[in-house]
């Protein structure tokens, strides 16, 4: 037996719509689940500042040790908390991190070899 193609259509439209339906729903209960989450840790760190600084460093830390170009905008009044010595001691933080972050060039079959002298440069 055949189904029509319309009816082949519709089901498999249905289908479809069923399964954003269920993404969806997952998707708001992760929300949820995520928003819960982060009330819990704005009422931890609302009873411990020193929980709050150290996860703050952290974060600044995780930002800049990536390597990457990004860009990672601190309040002032946040860098004076963390006592790192103002702009200039997060300027050398991220010099730092992102020094260590470039990975050393290894000598191998494809690494540039001094070339050559001619003879009008001997």
């Amino acid at each position: 037996m055949l189904i029509p193609s319309a009816l082949e259509d519709a089901m498999s439209m249905q289908a479809q719509a069923e399964r954003e339906r269920q993404a969806r729903v997952i998707l708001g209960d992760s929300e949820r689940q995520i928003a819960e989450k982060f009330g819990e840790a704005a009422k931890t760190y609302a009873d411990n500042p020193t929980a709050f600084h150290l996860r703050a460093m952290n974060m600044l830390y995780e930002g800049l040790k990536k390597g990457s170009a990004a860009i990672v905008i601190v309040p002032s009044t946040a860098v004076e908390t963390m006592q790192l010595g103002g702009l200039a001691g997060v300027t050398a933080l991220s010099a730092n991190l992102n020094k260590k972050a470039a990975p050393e060039p290894e000598a191998g079959p494809w690494s540039a070899a001094p070339s050559p002298k001619l003879a009008s440069e001997q």
